[in-house]
């Protein structure tokens, strides 16, 4: 509060003075044009003070007309991001402060907020989000807070982060990993579901006892040769429970939607663990062409089932991020080997996907086909 008054004193003081600057330039101006006339009529004392009213009226108009470089009321900004998110400290960090004043657009009524600092200052404990279900409409510039629309504002190097983890993860694992064995994948009959764990990992779950791939986790570059070995491996009769995510329609590649879907999968910075690397598939895939992989050709699928499981998705990463962060046990344990600010990582990832599924960015699928 301190630092907004001391900001609206400030701009009170700059206002005043070229205020000031303006009346004595457009007084000196006036007084060498109608000096003469003034000679004659200085008995009249209202000339002077009539002349002084005109410029401060021009003035005024002139600077109204170079439109203000800030909000008229800085406050109401800062008072709709702090709606969103909060300090974790009992004072307001001072480059949020900033951040708030250079982002703000008193036009559109507009915050956009870095996404970089915003994904550093959650996993850095500076800040914290107040209401995770605030963020599918953030992700879709439909979060709208006492009249201003908080959005997030993608850095110009974000675009060739996400680029340059796309052709890096497609190259490294084309290069140092092999294709899925498949013989790996098969469940004993009557295997149970695995129990939930605090990594996206456990949140598959196989609808038969036979067969489950979840195809996020082969890359790309293997994708179609996998489905394909797959099909010529399984004995007939046989089911399988496919799993995957694909992007909507409408996220374009390298698009602002592409970019934040991104986000959880890219390299973790706090969490050097394989099970946190992932590859680009879900983001590149299409159920289109996994059906026609499965299905067309000799040796084909039957197609048993095609669902949309997002919704149950979506709910049960956000399951998983709540037991991470109320469950005493399994927080303890993930603090000790990845320390506070993995932690706060792994919740965020959670947090960010399953939202992504819910503002319908991605789609979680389950196929169940038949040899």
């Amino acid at each position: 509060m301190i630092q907004i008054l001391n900001h609206l004193r400030l701009n009170a003081t700059d206002w005043i003075l070229e205020g000031l600057e303006n009346v004595k330039y457009f007084y000196d101006l006036r007084l060498l044009q109608y000096a003469p006339l003034i000679a004659k009529l200085d008995s009249q004392s209202i000339i002077l003070p009539g002349f002084a009213v005109c410029a401060v009226l021009v003035a005024l108009v002139f600077r109204v007309s170079k439109g203000p470089k800030h909000p008229s009321n800085p406050s109401e900004s800062l008072l709709a991001l702090f709606s969103v998110i909060a300090p974790t400290s009992v004072a307001w960090p001072r480059e949020y402060t900033r951040l708030v004043d250079y982002s703000a657009s008193p036009r559109s009524k507009t915050v956009a907020v870095s996404m970089e600092s915003f994904i550093d200052g959650l996993c850095g404990g500076i800040i914290e989000v107040r209401n995770c279900t605030d963020l599918p409409d953030l992700f879709s510039d439909k979060l709208v807070v006492y009249g201003w629309r908080i959005t997030l504002a993608l850095d110009s190097s974000w675009n060739l982060t996400v680029l340059r983890w796309v052709v890096g993860s497609h190259f490294a694992w084309t290069r140092t990993q092999p294709a899925p064995k498949h013989k790996t994948l098969k469940r004993a009959h009557g295997a149970s579901i695995p129990k939930e764990d605090t990594t996206a990992d456990s949140l598959s779950c196989s609808l038969t006892a036979n067969v489950h791939l979840d195809l996020d986790r082969i890359p790309f570059s293997h994708f179609e040769t996998s489905l394909l070995q797959l099909r010529a491996t399984l004995a007939p009769g046989t089911f399988a429970t496919l799993e995957f995510t694909t992007p909507a329609a409408h996220v374009a590649f390298l698009s602002p939607q592409f970019n934040i879907c991104a986000v959880p999968f890219l390299p973790r910075q706090h969490i050097r663990s394989p099970s946190t690397v992932r590859p680009a598939t879900p983001l590149l895939g299409s159920v289109h062409r996994v059906l026609e992989l499965l299905t067309a050709g000799p040796s084909a699928f039957a197609l048993e089932n095609v669902s949309n499981v997002s919704r149950t998705y979506a709910e049960a990463l956000g399951a998983a991020a709540a037991r991470l962060k109320d469950d005493r046990a399994a927080r303890t344990a993930f603090i000790q080997q990845w320390e506070i600010t993995g932690w706060r990582e792994q919740r965020l990832m959670m947090g960010w996907e399953a939202a992504l599924f819910s503002v319908g960015y991605l789609t979680r699928w389950v196929v169940v086909v038949r040899k």
